[in-house]
C-alpha cells in the first residue's frame, strides 16, 4: 500500500515504523526537519518538510496516488482539515485523530464521513476501552480476545516464589490434558522476545505471552499461580482525557474514586462524573492515599500527563497495599522500568492508537483480518483467515518450514478453537492465530498468501 502520513510526533513515528515494517510505502509530512532527519535515518520512506494544511504539499505527497491518509499531527484541527483536503484530492481512505471525546459519539462520526473522513481515531478513549478489559481479567497484566472471543492471549509476569520457576515448558505442559488447551507462545526476557522450544526453562520475572481457548483459561491460571481478583474499589490517578474516559466506563460498575491536583479541573470533573467520588489534592502524597483508602483499593490506575509521575505513583500504591496497579506510560524507554518494578499493566496511547489504524493497511492482504501489536513486546498477533491454496495448508505444520520468529498460537475452525501442534494440518476455511517478530513478517506473507490462480478465480 502507498501511505501518506502527516505527523511525525509519537503516533506518527510509531505507525510509521510499524508500517515500514509491513512492506508498505510510507510517506510522511511534519514541519520538523529534525524529526523527519531521525526518521529517516532508521527507516526506508520519504518524508517531505511543510505544512499537512499546505495544497502543494499534499500535492508533493502524492496524496490522490495514496492508498490510505493518516493525520496524526498534535493539532486535532489540522488532522480533521487537512484529512478533508486530502479526500477532495482524491485520497480514497482517510483517518484523522482528535482529542475532544465529543467528536468520538456515533452521530459526529457519521458526520465526519459525510465530510470525508472515513475514520476518527480518539486514543484516549481506545486506551480507556483497554483498561476495562483489563480490570475485568485481572489475573493477566494484558489480555486480548480474538475470533469473538473463541482464542485468546494472556500475558503472564512470573514471580520467583512462582511453582513454574526452573521447569521446562514441555514438563509443564505434560501435568494435565487441561493444558492442551493453552500454549506458551513467547516469553519475553529482560529486552528480548523467545519463541520457546519445549526446553525452555521459565525464570523469575519472564513475561510468558499465552494462548487459550475458553476451555483452557482456568487450568492456565491455575497452571501459573494466578488468581482472578474480585474488584469492587478503583482509584484513578489524573482527570486527564484518559482519566476522564476511563472514569465514564467504570463507574457505574464500581465504587470509583478520581484524585486530581488541579482544583478548578476538579471541579468540572465532579460536573461531568455523576458517579465518581472526586477529590482535590496530590496522588503523590502517601497521607493523602492512605486517607482516601488506598489499602482497601483493588485496582490503582495512574493516568496524569507524566510517565515519571504515573510509575512512581504505583510502584508506591503497590507498596502500600493496593492489588492490581495500571500505569500510562508515553515514553516507551520507561515500559521496561514500569514492569521491572511491578507494575501489573502498563497502558500506552500510541501503540493503542496505531493498532487502531493498522487494521485500515489490511486491505490488499484480505486473509489478515486483525494485527495487535503488544505494548511489552515488538511481536504482534496476526489473526488470519485461511485459504486452501495458502503454502501453509500443503501439509502438517511440522513438516512446514516455519522462520524460527513466528508461531502459530492456536486454531479456530468452525466453532471449536485448539491449540496447534506439529500434527495439526491446517485447512480452507480455518482462522489460525501467528504470533510475529518483525523480522518474520515477509516469510509469514509468503506462506499465507493465496496463490495467483486462486485470485484471478475470485476477481
Amino acid at each position: 500500500m502507498n501511505i501518506v502520513i502527516s505527523g511525525a510526533g509519537e503516533v506518527g513515528k510509531h505507525l510509521a515504523k510499524i508500517l515500514a515494517y509491513d512492506n508498505h510505502n510510507i510517506t510522511i509530512i511534519d514541519v520538523s526537519q529534525s524529526e523527519l532527519q531521525l526518521l529517516s535515518l532508521h527507516l526506508d520512506i520519504l518524508t517531505i518538510e511543510g505544512s499537512a494544511l499546505s495544497i502543494s504539499v499534499l500535492n508533493e505527497a502524492k496524496v490522490a496516488e495514496c492508498d490510505l491518509y493518516i493525520a496524526v499531527t498534535h493539532f486535532p484541527e489540522m488532522n480533521v482539515a487537512s484529512a478533508v483536503i486530502a479526500k477532495q484530492l482524491g485520497a480514497p481512505q482517510t483517518i484523522a485523530r482528535v482529542r475532544n471525546p465529543e467528536l468520538f459519539e456515533d452521530k459526529n462520526i457519521l458526520l465526519f464521513k459525510g465530510m470525508g473522513i472515513d475514520s476518527i481515531i480518539y486514543p484516549q478513549a481506545l486506551a480507556a476501552d483497554e483498561i476495562s478489559k483489563f480490570i475485568q481479567q485481572s489475573a493477566t497484566r494484558e489480555f486480548f480476545d480474538f475470533a469473538d472471543g473463541l482464542l485468546s492471549l494472556f500475558v503472564l509476569k512470573i514471580d520467583e516464589t512462582n511453582d513454574v520457576v526452573g521447569k521446562y515448558l514441555e514438563e509443564i505442559n505434560g501435568h494435565s490434558e487441561d493444558l492442551e488447551n493453552f500454549r506458551v507462545i513467547a516469553i519475553k526476557r529482560n529486552f528480548s522476545t523467545i519463541i520457546p522450544k519445549g526446553n525452555e526453562i521459565c525464570k523469575p520475572q519472564d513475561l510468558v505471552y499465552i494462548v487459550s481457548n475458553k476451555k483452557g483459561i482456568k487450568p492456565m491460571l491455575d497452571t501459573f499461580g494466578k488468581k482472578k481478583l474480585a474488584i469492587d474499589k478503583v482509584i484513578i490517578l489524573g482527570g486527564s482525557r484518559t482519566g476522564q474516559a476511563t472514569a465514564k466506563l467504570l463507574q457505574n460498575q464500581f465504587d470509583v474514586k478520581l484524585i486530581e491536583i488541579d482544583t478548578q479541573k476538579a471541579h468540572k470533573l465532579a460536573n461531568s462524573l455523576d458517579n465518581t467520588l472526586i477529590i482535590n489534592g496530590d496522588g503523590r502524597s502517601t497521607d493523602l492515599l492512605v486517607e482516601e483508602g488506598v489499602r482497601n483499593t483493588d485496582v490503582f490506575i495512574a493516568t496524569t500527563g507524566n510517565s515519571e509521575t504515573n510509575i512512581l505513583s504505583c510502584y508506591l500504591a503497590k507498596r502500600i497495599g493496593v492489588k492490581r496497579t495500571i500505569a500510562e506510560v508515553e515514553n516507551m524507554d520507561y515500559v521496561s522500568l514500569a514492569i521491572d518494578i511491578g507494575i501489573d499493566t502498563v497502558i500506552n496511547k500510541k501503540n493503542i492508537a496505531a493498532n487502531a489504524i493498522h487494521k485500515f493497511t489490511l486491505g490488499e492482504r484480505s486473509e489478515i483480518s486483525s494485527a495487535r501489536h503488544l505494548t511489552q513486546s515488538e511481536a504482534q498477533i496476526l489473526e488470519i483467515n485461511v485459504h486452501e491454496s495458502m503454502k501453509v495448508c500443503k501439509a502438517p505444520l511440522s513438516e512446514i518450514d516455519f522462520p524460527e520468529e513466528t508461531v502459530i498460537g492456536g486454531v479456530v475452525r468452525g466453532k471449536n478453537a485448539f491449540i496447534a501442534t506439529g500434527a495439526t494440518h491446517i485447512q480452507d476455511g480455518d482462522k489460525v492465530l501467528v504470533f510475529c517478530l518483525p523480522t518474520a513478517m515477509n516469510e509469514v506473507q509468503k506462506l499465507f498468501e493465496k496463490s495467483k490462480k486462486s485470485k484471478n478465480k475470485e476477481s
